[in-house]
């Protein structure tokens, strides 16, 4: 790297800084004043510096889903801007007059926007699954708080699974209510209830399902069927049994559900699950090819971004203006689409491939259509 370079990676990770930090700033406060009431509903026993620490913790969560959301647009942003002060400032002019070309001059900004990217990765593969539990609720909710369970069939074995309660912290399901099906897995209808539920993944040659502790009826009583014994199984010197359900504690749960909370390994082992339906697979896949196309958007993004501000046309200040207008306008209308596609890929009316590679082709073709009109 030149000096040049290594002055516009360290403004740009700098304007990236600002951004994140400005970002999460105001969300917090809007978002903060907005529901502070809820706030101080879940802590009206904890007093003001309770109340405090409780949105405190909150929001420190919210950050990291924060920022794995604008990051891409957070990257492309603070691109445009360092190259429009860099212009305004005329630092850019001496650079192309040594004969070094735009692209080139520029391309210390590609290797700091894919190192971000490496970070946001690190955010949505180790961060956020390990601190899901305290995403998953609403405002002012703790890891230890209960959530509203949506009750389900299983697809595989028509259980019927509901609850009084999901706790993220434990993956617990609080008074888990099991409706066996008739004649299926039982010889007459009957709901197997529990005191408390804890799902158990699959691991190697063993099956997921949930632990079900302290049933009522006893598994001696159950009316079951040959089918019905080969799923649920009694666990030695005690009142429990293991239930051989595929859903997951996660898919009990909109908001628990959100595949932005898991790594794309656990994003791939859901996807070959066949206890989903069609549509939150399809979901899962849109997400899927979204997450590995994203540093490829955000380095598209770019390249759309240095033609547009470092344009051939004389420099005045009008110019800049209209040019950052310019810019801001075709990005715009590039995320709008992309966000568009995703939509249509989830619903159905496009396959989640073409959702998803469709813009990004589009917008490399603009990118490389415009790279006519870059300064040199």
């Amino acid at each position: 790297m030149t000096t040049f370079d290594r002055y516009l990676l360290f403004r740009y990770f700098h304007v990236v800084g600002v951004f994140t930090i400005t970002v999460i700033g105001l969300f917090a406060i809007v978002d903060g004043f907005t529901n502070l009431d809820d706030f101080q509903q879940k802590s009206s026993d904890d007093g003001t510096v309770g109340l405090f620490l409780r949105i405190s913790q909150y929001y420190l969560y919210q950050s990291a889903g924060i920022v794995n959301t604008s990051g891409p647009t957070i990257l492309v942003i603070s691109s445009m801007c360092v190259l429009a002060l860099m212009l305004k400032q005329g630092e850019v002019h001496p650079v192309l007059a040594a004969g070094i070309p735009a692209y080139r001059a520029t391309l210390s900004l590609a290797f700091g926007l894919l190192v971000v990217n490496g970070l946001l990765i690190f955010n949505q593969e180790f961060i956020l699954p390990r601190i899901a539990s305290h995403l998953q609720g609403k405002r002012g909710d703790l890891a230890d708080d209960s959530l509203k369970v949506e009750p389900q069939h299983d697809i595989l074995t028509k259980i019927f699974v509901s609850g009084s309660g999901l706790i993220p912290a434990q993956q617990q399901l609080e008074k888990p209510e099991f409706l066996l099906p008739y004649p299926l897995l039982a010889t007459s209808f009957v709901a197997l209830k529990a005191d408390q539920g804890y799902y158990m993944p699959a691991e190697g040659d063993e099956h997921a399902g949930w632990l079900l502790e302290n049933i009522s009826p006893s598994f001696q009583e159950l009316p079951l069927t040959d089918a019905g014994r080969r799923v649920i199984i009694p666990q030695p010197n005690s009142n429990n049994v293991f239930v051989l359900v595929g859903l997951s504690f996660d898919q009990l749960n909109r908001q628990a559900s959100n595949p932005s909370l898991i790594g794309t390994p656990a994003l791939i082992r859901r996807l070959q699950q066949p206890t989903g339906t069609v549509i939150s697979r399809r979901r899962l896949l849109v997400k899927l090819h979204e997450r590995l196309t994203r540093p490829l958007l955000t380095l598209i993004g770019l390249y759309l971004v240095i033609p547009l501000i470092m344009r051939k046309e004389k420099m005045s200040v009008m110019q800049q203006v209209t040019n950052i207008a310019t810019c801001m306008a075709v990005l715009g209308v590039v995320f709008g689409a992309t966000l568009g596609m995703q939509l249509l890929g989830e619903s159905g009316v496009l396959r989640p491939e073409q959702a998803i590679w469709g813009p990004l082709i589009a917008s490399g073709g603009l990118a490389g259509w415009l790279t006519g009109v870059v300064r040199t």
